[in-house]
């Protein structure tokens, strides 16, 4: 009998081992790993009565965000920011104005969500070349900007819905809103929405101030920009400036352009001196193998010397708009079309 116990425990043994090695992943990391976040957000928790991965369990609130954390002795949004890159969870931030700006320069594996949070300057870019780039951020929700939205360096950004306003008691430096900026070495970048009500000017302070989208970057122009929607209801520079290639835009609203002055206004990336401040609601220089499905211009009430620029491009490599319409025309503001351009216009009404 002692024979055959062992001998029924030695195969039942085997059996074990060899289901072990069938199924190495039940035995894998990832438990570990997750119990290795639940040790590190538990690290930075100040009121559990809200659930993971609320902003405000980890004491951030609009009116607090500036405030020290008592355990990373940093301000509460820079300890959530590194507690969402470290663990890759999905931080969600509550309304409010937060009064400071939105710095993820440098951040990476970034997956944050706003319920119409709002700041000052947005910005995403590699400062410094010892620095890393951004990458692989996820921004979900509504977000809005007092001061701009800058992209530079960045590559795999996506972003929901952000709203850009003009509103000098909650911009950092006094200033109307600088607009949205996607800059040199960008690549991989989606935004559902985007939506500038205003693009100001007015003096030297808005030297570097040139459309309510500039997309652009000598010798290092952005890469494949996808936008759904862009809705720019006032600017008073240019509307869109669009460099690069590979950039897909479903449908473009243009109300107002060309309202405002070129005071101070700096020259343009890709562009001849002193073609600045002649404004357009769009203009195209420079830019290859892209698509703007809609694009809507308004001419009532608007005061720019073009209704678009076709700059400098490639018909074999070409911009392809498939309905070019323009409302309250204005026979004063006229289209620009340099010989050779790469625009091709589908349907013009």
């Amino acid at each position: 009998m002692t024979n055959t116990k062992f001998i029924l425990l030695a195969i039942l043994f085997t059996m074990i081992l060899n289901s072990c090695k069938e199924n190495p992943k039940k035995s894998e990391i990832p438990a570990q790993s997750e119990d290795k976040t639940e040790n590190i957000e538990s690290n930075y928790v100040l009121n559990d009565s809200f659930p993971v991965g609320d902003a405000r369990r980890y004491g951030v609130t609009a009116k607090t965000a500036k405030s020290s954390h008592p355990t990373s002795g940093k301000n509460f949004m820079t300890t959530v920011l590194d507690l969402a890159e470290n663990t890759g969870m999905e931080i969600v931030f509550p309304a409010g104005y937060y009064g400071m700006d939105l710095n993820l320069n440098s951040r990476k594996n970034l997956n944050l969500r706003f319920n119409n949070s709002e700041f000052s300057l947005i910005n995403m870019a590699q400062t410094n070349d010892s620095l890393s780039k951004p990458e692989n951020i996820s921004i979900k929700g509504t977000l809005i900007g007092y001061a701009s939205l800058g992209i530079t360096n960045a590559s795999k950004i996506a972003i929901d819905s952000i709203i850009l306003k003009s509103d000098i008691s909650k911009n950092l430096w006094g200033l109307r809103n600088t607009g949205c900026h996607i800059y040199f070495g960008s690549k991989d970048i989606k935004i559902n929405y985007l939506e500038v009500q205003d693009l100001g000017s007015g003096s030297d302070k808005y030297k570097y101030t040139h459309a309510a989208l500039a997309i652009d970057g000598w010798n290092n122009n952005p890469v494949n920009v996808q936008i759904k929607k862009i809705h720019i209801k006032s600017s008073d520079r240019h509307g869109i400036y669009m460099t690069g290639r590979d950039h897909l835009i479903d449908e473009v609203i243009i109300d107002k352009f060309g309202v405002g002055s070129s005071e101070g206004m700096s020259g343009m990336q890709d562009a001849e001196n002193g073609e600045e401040k002649d404004f357009k609601a769009l203009w195209i220089n420079k830019c290859y193998d892209s698509f703007i499905e809609n694009i809507t211009i308004n001419e009532l009430e608007s005061k720019g010397k073009y209704t678009a620029h076709f700059d400098s491009g490639n018909k074999e490599k070409p911009v392809t708009i498939g309905k070019f319409k323009v409302i309250n025309n204005n026979p004063d503001i006229t289209i620009l079309e340099e010989d050779p351009n790469g625009v091709i216009i589908e349907i013009k009404e």
